[in-house]
């Protein structure tokens, strides 16, 4: 049963605030770009709870609260074929989970071992659009929704869920049309699209 819905304004998951339905803010994510690219997340008290730093041919390196800085690849694993759109991890207290849906037009949910993966505990809906208006405007923002199992590491859930969601539009982006800005490298002309919210 849904117990939590977080909207996501604007749908960027470099660059957006995180509110509940009554519109308190739980969440701010913020990139600061420039040769080095870093991605912070705050909680509600302002306070660093994750950044991640972008690397154009390794995975992002990422800081989850007073952790050492790791791989996004040794903290999410990736599941082989085919599987390919699920990554796991665990918690602190060693309680296993899945991401799954990764791959191109899905949308994530979250599983947790408890249940065999059977029931998503949190899900992504995205941002629906009104088209009968010229420029299409937003009608329903992007949402995070949790059961009341995934409200325990909600913080886990938001987090991941934003540094995953950020590499997978990221891929997307450089196999349509990023990669087509003239001179450009690979992290430029993500940063661009970023900048200015694709």
């Amino acid at each position: 049963m849904t117990t939590l819905v977080l909207s996501l304004q604007p749908d960027n998951p470099c660059n957006t605030t995180i509110t509940d339905a009554n519109g308190k803010l739980l969440y701010s994510v913020k990139t600061e770009y420039g040769k080095i690219c870093i991605t912070y997340v705050r909680n509600s008290n302002d306070e660093v709870i994750a950044s991640s730093r972008w690397r154009e041919y390794l995975p992002d390196k990422v800081t989850i609260g007073d952790k050492r800085p790791t791989s996004l690849n040794d903290w999410l694993h990736k599941s082989i074929v085919p599987f390919v759109d699920e990554l796991t991890f665990n918690d602190d207290g060693e309680r296993k989970y899945k991401w799954k849906g990764w791959s191109a037009g899905r949308s994530l949910e979250l599983f947790s071992v408890e249940d065999g993966f059977k029931d998503p505990i949190a899900h992504f809906i995205k941002m629906k659009k009104d088209y009968s208006t010229r420029p299409p405007t937003e009608s329903t923002p992007a949402q995070l929704v949790f059961t009341s199992r995934g409200e325990e590491i909600r913080d886990t859930v938001v987090i991941s869920f934003l540094f995953l969601e950020k590499t997978r539009r990221m891929k997307k982006d450089l196999s349509q049309n990023v990669m087509g800005i003239p001179g450009m490298g690979g992290l430029a002309a993500r940063t661009i699209a970023y900048y200015n919210g694709l």
